[in-house]
């Protein structure tokens, strides 16, 4: 499972270096080349002048940052830079005055908010971090023996039911390998079974997808749920046996997980980019339609649709 906390920390680590170093402590720094900024420039440039000079005089080798976007708040520029190391990726804000001559690592309200008002401003600011497509796609990258794995189909299986409409946005890809013709996965040959099983349901029989993912995770007899979600088993045979089907199909999902570095059940990928549902509110149905709406550069209607926030339980299995 991916540690929810680690992206957050590289980033506290990484803003904590620019506070010591600077003499930030709650305050504020001066830049001591102030000849590096100009009133007659943009706020983008401003911006990215600051970044640059971050980049160049504060962090730690492998640590690198990129100016996502920049925005005036309270007569500030609040500036959202993404700090990456060693793949992992982490968008956070700080502050700075409009001549960029005064950086502020981050900012105290002086108003009292709720914690539900903190959570949504958190939320709102990954969302703008997003990059956004017409056509997003959510990818989570699974095992289905995988406790936190299932977690994440469940909840993906209530997103889809909530909101059809995103169906097409979300797909779960497998994570495995296949050597000498045979599929191989994580915790052993029943689970490698299954993740053809449900690959070859997702590919060739897509409509009972979700249906037998959820009937299968609850119950974990594929047979029953083969039954009971009205599969085609003749269908189902010929793709797991036929290596033309199902093993092609399996090996493009491994291959695309080994192309992001997707190694923990569950891995989301975001529009090419890995992602955190954290982020967004946690493992639960609101969180991750959330996330695939801010994906989207057009949000359809249904993306207003309130789902639960209820968090899922860790299902059987082992990870």
């Amino acid at each position: 499972m991916d540690n929810p906390w680690k992206p957050a920390c590289i980033a506290c680590a990484v803003l904590f270096v620019i506070a010591l170093v600077l003499g930030m402590s709650g305050a504020f720094s001066s830049f001591s080349d102030s000849s590096l900024f100009s009133s007659s420039v943009s706020k983008e440039a401003t911006a990215q002048k600051m970044v640059d000079f971050i980049g160049a005089n504060y962090l730690a080798s492998g640590v690198s940052a990129r100016l996502v976007n920049v925005s005036e708040e309270s007569g500030v520029y609040k500036v959202a830079i993404e700090y990456s190391v060693s793949g992992d990726k982490q968008v956070s804000s700080v502050y700075m005055t409009r001549d960029g001559k005064l950086l502020f690592p981050t900012s105290y309200p002086t108003t009292a908010r709720t914690t539900a008002a903190i959570t949504a401003q958190s939320v709102e600011q990954s969302c703008s971090a997003q990059s956004k497509q017409e056509s997003a796609l959510l990818e989570a990258f699974v095992v289905s023996s995988c406790p936190y794995g299932t977690q994440m189909q469940l909840v993906l299986a209530d997103v889809v039911a909530g909101v059809p409409d995103l169906a097409k946005n979300i797909r779960v890809r497998y994570i495995g390998q296949v050597s000498n013709g045979t599929i191989y996965s994580m915790h052993g040959s029943n689970e490698a079974a299954e993740n053809l099983r449900q690959i070859c349901i997702r590919e060739e029989q897509p409509d009972a997808y979700w249906q037998y993912v959820s009937c299968y995770i609850n119950s974990s007899s594929s047979a029953e749920c083969i039954k009971s979600t009205g599969i085609d088993l003749t269908r189902l045979t010929s793709c797991t046996t036929d290596p033309a089907k199902g093993i092609t199909y399996a090996e493009k999902d491994f291959a695309i997980a080994d192309s992001y570095g997707a190694t923990a059940s569950p891995t989301l990928i975001l529009n090419g980019a890995k992602v955190s549902e954290f982020n967004f509110g946690g493992r639960n149905p609101e969180a991750l339609k959330t996330l695939v709406c801010c994906g989207l550069s057009t949000q359809p209607g249904s993306c207003t649709t309130t789902l639960s926030n209820v968090s899922a339980s860790s299902s059987r299995g082992n990870c």
